[in-house]
């Protein structure tokens, strides 16, 4: 049986340093003058060996910067794996793509009253609600097949001029699917 003072230099730490290690519940505290050396021994080691495994919980120790640096570097790795298998589009591309979509649509839809408008004098109320539902079923067919592909808005992105073909914003450019659309 030792005292603090001897069980302290027995693993060469200042009485502070251990005192520190036994309010902290690495060492475990015993009565004055009964600390037994073989198990402080124990104990410290136990703890010395937890805390250069990276398992202390002490992220301010350079074990917890390294794993740090690690997860970031696993997470840097996924995202560019993630770019290259086009599993993964930049926020602000979508945003622009579907800002195109609901554009186009939306021009789209305010044109129908004036393209049906002359069409419409002299019909039966049925003949014009066929009318419109047909210009309606069209302006809803040209939304279900988007224009804009992943690769325009990646050049948008870039910065080659607008990114987006003027020709491809043609219903009829649009009937054939692209494979890598988005939306």
């Amino acid at each position: 049986m030792a005292t603090i003072a001897e069980a302290s230099a027995h693993i060469f730490l200042v009485q502070s340093r251990f005192n520190e290690l036994v309010s902290q519940g690495v060492i475990g505290k015993a009565e004055r003058g009964a600390y037994d050396l073989e198990r402080v021994r124990e104990q410290y080691i136990k703890h010395i060996r937890k805390k250069a495994s990276g398992r202390s919980g002490d992220a301010d120790g350079l074990t917890g910067a390294r794993a740090d640096l690690a997860r970031e570097q696993t997470a840097a790795v996924a995202l560019k794996n993630a770019v290259a298998r086009n599993d993964y589009a930049p926020l602000v591309l979508i945003m622009k793509g579907v800002g195109m979509i609901v554009s186009t649509f939306r021009e789209r839809v305010l044109a129908i009253p004036g393209k049906i408008a002359t069409s419409c004098e002299m019909r039966s109320r049925d003949e014009i609600e066929e009318m419109l539902r047909a210009e309606l079923y069209e302006a809803l067919d040209e939304l279900s097949r988007p224009i804009v592909t992943v690769a325009d808005l990646a050049r948008s992105a870039d910065g080659d001029s607008d990114g987006i073909d003027e020709g491809s914003l043609d219903s009829e450019a649009a009937a054939e699917p692209k494979p890598d659309r988005v939306g």
